[in-house]
């Protein structure tokens, strides 16, 4: 449960750092208060999920969960430069984060 908690925790982060770049620098009200609901439920969230997961473990999770979904956001809805060593490199965080799982 520890897991699906800390998974949930890492696409609240996405939904945070969305949720910042959609504010307009928190010019805009409704996405401030999506950045700051998200960023709360997400560090509640991995409060919880750090209670049976190693904190490197988790934390390492954590923001792999959000650097990644931040890169594909972007990448997706944002029309950031999508690149061949970009998704390399983004393989290389989901492999990392996928290994770290697989072995704690």
């Amino acid at each position: 449960m520890a897991w699906l908690i800390l998974i949930i925790a890492g696409l609240f982060e996405v939904a945070f750092v969305v949720g910042m770049k959609l504010s307009n620098g928190f010019k805009e009200v409704k996405f401030t208060v999506l950045t700051i609901i998200s960023a709360a439920l997400s560090f509640f969230l991995l409060s919880l999920a750090l209670r049976n997961i190693p904190i490197g473990t988790g934390y390492a999770v954590w923001t792999g969960i959000g650097a990644a979904g931040s890169v594909l956001i972007g990448m997706y809805f944002f029309n950031e430069k999508k690149s061949t060593k970009k998704l390399l490199f983004l393989s290389c965080i989901i492999f990392g984060v996928v290994g770290l799982k697989l072995f704690s």
